[in-house]
């Protein structure tokens, strides 16, 4: 259970800020970030292993196997490291030191791995949209444009994207009212 504190100082009340202690949400979030981060690792080899098992079972998708593999990768590796600023977020709420400007910092490292993840779903989209490969069947020597997407790829791009644009767009909202509190913080303590 979460405890609140006063803060107190040596010459009494210090400040009127009500603390609240849940350490044990920040270990179950710590923890669930060590498992998605393994989860993760996971994802990033089944990126590749699903990538060939699809080139073996549709040959014509071959062309397109490397840059979507890469894309996969690098966009699971832009999840696992947007969770190093959020366990430093978790560290900075565990210490009460959310207002010292550090936070800051976190929150717009999480933003840019969401941008660079938006990024690698529009060049997904794109990729899909407008790479044209041909490919040669090796029994008939008969060569057809090669399957590049699906519609339903696209569409899931097209989400992704929207999705990803809210988050960012929260997250610099978050991080404004996170400057306005570090600031009246800081006027406060002043004052105090």
């Amino acid at each position: 259970m979460g405890s609140a504190n006063w803060l107190n100082g040596s010459s009494g009340m210090r400040s009127t800020m009500w603390r609240e202690e849940h350490p044990w949400a920040i270990g179950a979030l710590k923890a669930l970030i060590v498992l998605f981060a393994l989860i993760c690792l996971w994802g990033q080899y089944a990126c590749y292993v699903v990538a060939g098992d699809v080139v073996l079972t549709y040959p014509e998708t071959a062309p397109a196997r490397w840059p979507y593999t890469i894309a996969g990768i690098l966009g699971v590796a832009c999840f696992e490291v947007a969770m190093v600023p959020l366990w430093r977020l978790l560290d900075l709420a565990r210490r009460h030191d959310v207002f010292s400007g550090k936070a800051v910092f976190w929150v717009n490292m999480i933003i840019g791995c969401a941008a660079a993840e938006g990024a690698l779903v529009l060049f997904v989209l794109l990729f899909g949209m407008f790479a044209q490969f041909d490919y040669c069947d090796p029994t008939s020597g008969e060569c057809f444009p090669a399957a590049v997407t699906m519609p339903a790829v696209e569409l899931g791009c097209l989400v992704a994207l929207l999705l990803v644009a809210a988050f960012i767009l929260l997250m610099l909202i978050m991080r404004s009212l996170l400057v306005a509190a570090i600031a009246q913080h800081d006027e406060l303590e002043a004052v105090i």
